[in-house]
């Protein structure tokens, strides 16, 4: 599957994905609570680089196109609740090519 920019930019799945994605939220106060756009959950997980970590780094890709993004989590424990965040960046052929070629 190849991937280019404009295809992706086209494409009916990840068109709706910015180059760089955040959410965030706080327990307790869900009125700030935001998230990844719907787009998101029908990336496909390529590999999963921290498979037994509690913080999430997983190479994603669009089922449709073929665009490679990097989905990451990070949560910080405080006395009154969790503050967890996600994010998504579009990556290039060549970073995907980095993140692939890593060891389990």
């Amino acid at each position: 599957m190849t991937t280019g920019e404009n295809s992706s930019r086209a494409c009916e799945v990840c068109s709706g994905l910015s180059d760089s994605e955040y959410a965030y939220s706080k327990f307790g106060w869900p009125e700030h609570d935001t998230f990844l756009p719907d787009a998101a959950q029908n990336l496909v997980i390529v590999k999963d680089l921290r498979p037994l970590g509690s913080r999430k780094l997983q190479l994603r890709q669009c089922p449709a196109c073929g665009a490679w993004f990097l989905y990451r989590t990070d949560y910080e424990y405080l006395t009154n609740g969790t503050e967890d965040e996600e994010f998504l960046t579009r990556l290039t052929e060549e970073e995907a090519a980095e993140y692939r070629n890593k060891p389990e």
